[in-house]
């Protein structure tokens, strides 16, 4: 059996193009991200400026224990959590960062998995995982290899 990204190598997928730009995936890691195998039932988080329904499009998540602790230490305060997570996951400004969308893998899938580089001037530091390739081609708001666990709104 074969696995989403078994095959590929990082120097395959690092590079992300959308319409408008393009970057190295590399430099959002504090050094070279590791291949792991992700198994099933691993849940990864991330957040998003509203809830659309195009949660698989990203290629960046959070791994359950690293949201949980960026949660525990902003103590219940959605600003103080997105501040966290901006600081922390070397993201751009947080300012648009308003839900939160978690997804439990449904097959075992490889993905990258390393420090988040200190960028825009933050610390950085927090393990980050970095999953190309987990939306369906023709429908880009579903995945063979996720589903959905819930999706909700920051409390300001």
């Amino acid at each position: 059996m074969t696995y989403l990204n078994q095959s590929l190598g990082f120097d395959e997928v690092r590079w992300a193009t959308t319409r408008k730009t393009s970057y190295d995936s590399l430099v959002a890691f504090a050094g070279n991200p590791v291949k792991q195998a992700l198994p099933v039932g691993t849940r990864l988080f991330r957040l998003l400026r509203l809830a659309t329904g195009a949660y698989f499009d990203g290629v960046w998540w959070m791994p359950e224990d690293v949201f949980t602790e960026l949660q525990k230490d902003a103590k219940g305060s959605g600003r103080l959590f997105r501040n966290y997570v901006a600081q922390f996951m070397a993201l751009p400004s947080g300012n648009s960062q308003l839900c939160v969308v978690e997804i439990e893998l449904t097959k075992q899938v490889y993905g990258w998995v390393g420090k988040s580089s200190p960028l825009f001037g933050r610390p950085g530091g927090m393990e980050q995982v970095f999953l190309p390739n987990l939306q369906d081609r023709d429908y880009p708001r579903s995945s063979l290899h996720a589903k959905v666990v819930r999706t909700y709104w920051l409390k300001f």
